[in-house]
């Protein structure tokens, strides 16, 4: 009687060393975080705005965004009016360096075409432009401008991981930061498009 006691008692002792041992050996494969596309993701499920197009320029059509988390970016990308080659820029905001600049080749009109760039490492409330020049090959192309049915201001709005705190945008044909007009909360120009994968 005693024997199987102790028996019983070795053998429920030894219970969480082989289950830890067993635990141990699975190799942990964490869940892959959903890309975003904020923008896209904004506009689409927004009843309450209005899209129309422009044709003026050129304009370099910023959007100022931060991450609430680290993460990457690896895709940029356009929704144009026309078919086009479009130069799309991400810049640093406070060094006003370009991080990664693309020209995006958009071949369907109003149709968002992304393209991969090298992973651009993005740091959790650090402030980042993403802007879209409106001139092709000599030619200033129409481009798309989102307003609130009835007017006011929509900006800003988060989605995702993704805070959008303005638009922005400077009068230039060269690759040059949207900073001549800033804190748009009314409007947003250009529709650049990027894709957040967060960490």
């Amino acid at each position: 009687m005693r024997t199987r006691t102790w028996i019983r008692f070795v053998l429920l002792a030894s219970l969480p060393v082989f289950l830890g041992c067993k635990d141990d050996d699975k190799e942990i494969t964490p869940t892959p975080k959903e890309p975003e596309n904020p923008i896209t993701t904004f506009l689409e499920e927004s009843d309450d705005l209005a899209e129309g197009t422009r044709t003026s320029g050129p304009w370099e059509l910023g959007v100022l965004f931060t991450a609430s988390v680290p993460g990457k970016i690896t895709q940029v990308g356009s929704k144009m009016p026309e078919p086009g080659s479009y130069r799309v820029i991400i810049w640093d905001y406070d060094t006003e360096e370009i991080l990664r600049q693309k020209t995006v080749e958009q071949t369907a009109p109003g149709i968002l075409k992304l393209y991969d760039i090298e992973p651009l490492l993005i740091e959790d409330n650090k402030k980042y432009i993403i802007s879209i020049n409106t001139r092709d090959s000599g030619v200033n192309k129409p481009y798309y401008y989102a307003v609130k049915t009835g007017g006011g201001d929509f900006v800003p709005f988060t989605r995702g991981s993704i805070l959008v705190h303005e638009a922005c945008y400077t009068s230039t044909s060269a690759a040059e930061m949207p900073a001549a007009v800033t804190d748009v909360t009314y409007e947003l120009y250009g529709f650049p498009e990027f894709t957040f994968i967060p960490d």
